[in-house]
């Protein structure tokens, strides 16, 4: 499990090396709605039962983790688009332990 944790770490790093690169991660974090909705329009049965999170989440990673092959730029937006479904994912339980913090009236 470290050597998968570790080459999406080492992958990571590289991912936005360039003014470009940020662009198109804040790019990726901005589509996935339409991201989520474009896969859901061509794989619907594959999709059926899945969070608009969880595909959201698949799909960055996948462009993430495999986008080089087609394209360089794909990376940075996959991060984009891989980092806004996991935050969205877990904005449930992170947001209940963030407004512990709220000052009590």
């Amino acid at each position: 499990m470290s050597e998968i944790i570790g080459g999406i770490v080492s992958k990571a790093r590289g991912a936005i090396t360039s003014g470009t690169d940020l662009v198109m991660a804040v790019f990726g974090a901005g589509s996935t709605a339409a991201l989520v909705e474009v896969i859901r329009s061509w794989l619907p049965e594959q999709t059926k039962g899945m969070t608009d999170e969880a595909v959201a989440t698949l799909a960055g990673f996948l462009l993430f983790y495999f986008g080089d092959r087609l394209h360089r730029l794909l990376v940075p937006f996959g991060f984009g688009a891989f980092l806004a479904g996991v935050g969205a994912w877990s904005s449930e339980w992170v947001e209940g332990i963030i407004l512990m913090l709220k000052k009590k009236e």
